[in-house]
């Protein structure tokens, strides 16, 4: 956050670590590398901001930005733009005017725009139990979690989310999250400014390697050149594909059993 938008900000709130930043450009710089899993939260005042605000967005969309608007100094209009803009979340200063008030609103934003992008693509017969699976799964991604933070989300064993995903024609869980990171991966290495480097290590892998040899089994075509020539797009189409199949697959069989 700008150090100007709460002065005198709390180090830490409810597990979250504060960072002020002493202007624009500060701000940008941390963002610029920061793990998926940060919040940047800005103050936007009538009619100040909404540019620097949008060109954080568009340098790197993996991180949600918080708008903490006061909805008595700010219009119907401005509001429309800030959504419009892609803002993850916005606030109301007059009745959260401190930052402790706001995590709630910090825990919608987290790992929203990778949940976006991945709702944006799902085959249209992905129920939505089975959807409500894959937003859990990009939560535990960002978090860089495995199978028992997945399967605490719901309070539950790791065991009974296998038999979930299962039912739901989902793969495992331990190959639906290693395609989500993949994904959350290529993601990120559409942002120009993010080295492959900071993308592995933010993603959980241990070096570029390791992050090169994951996406080249998921998506099945090495990278021959350079890893930023590996496709979000291409690689979502073949995790669909897959989707697809464990869906279909089964209702074939189902069909076949029926006299």
């Amino acid at each position: 956050m700008l150090a100007s938008d709460f002065p005198g900000a709390p180090e830490a709130v409810d597990g979250y670590a504060v960072q002020a930043a002493e202007g624009w450009a500060e701000l940008a710089e941390r963002v610029r590398t920061a793990a998926p899993s940060s919040v940047a939260v800005v103050r936007v005042e009538a009619g100040g901001d909404a540019e620097e605000m949008r060109g954080l967005m568009r340098r790197t969309p993996s991180v949600p930005v918080i708008a903490a608007v006061s909805f008595r100094q700010a219009g119907a209009a401005q509001v429309g733009a800030l959504l419009a803009a892609g803002i993850a979340e916005i606030v109301n200063l007059d009745m959260l005017p401190v930052l402790a008030g706001m995590v709630p609103t910090l825990r919608r934003a987290h790992a929203r725009p990778l949940k976006r992008r991945l709702e944006a693509g799902l085959p249209v017969l992905v129920p939505e139990e089975a959807r409500t699976l894959l937003r859990a799964a990009a939560e535990t991604v960002v978090d860089r979690g495995g199978r028992p933070r997945f399967a605490g989300i719901f309070g539950v064993y790791v065991r009974t989310v296998a038999i979930k995903s299962r039912e739901l024609n989902l793969p495992p869980p331990r190959r639906l999250l290693a395609w989500v990171r993949v994904l959350l991966a290529l993601s990120l290495l559409e942002e120009a400014e993010r080295t492959v480097i900071n993308v592995a290590h933010v993603c959980g892998y241990r070096d570029n390697s390791s992050l090169k040899r994951a996406i080249e089994n998921f998506t099945g075509t090495p990278a021959l050149t350079s890893i930023r020539d590996q496709s979000f797009a291409a690689a979502f189409d073949r995790f669909a594909g897959e989707l697809r199949d464990l869906r279909l697959g089964t209702h074939s069989r189902g069909a076949a059993a029926r006299p």
